[in-house]
């Protein structure tokens, strides 16, 4: 989804200490956590809790765009059955 140094830096990132806000960070993400948006370097919530923070501004924007575009079809998919 990433490619091979996305897929790295992401997980480097999902067990970092820089998110202390989001108690579930090893649980996967929820419906209710979307939309997600970029922040900076970080990437949150639709209720701002930080649920990674990327190398720089760009890849945070990328990734939120991804997850976000992943979540949708997810529920496209749901609705279609």
């Amino acid at each position: 989804m990433f490619g091979s140094g996305g897929v790295q830096l992401f997980r480097r990132i999902a067990g970092a200490r820089e998110c202390p806000d989001r108690s579930d960070r090893r649980l996967p993400l929820r419906s209710e956590h979307f939309p997600v948006r970029a922040r900076g370097r970080e990437i949150v919530t639709q209720h701002g809790v930080i649920i990674a923070v990327a190398a720089d501004p760009a890849m945070s924007e990328e990734i939120a765009r991804r997850l976000n575009k992943s979540d949708w079809s997810d529920q496209e998919d749901q609705w279609a059955l």
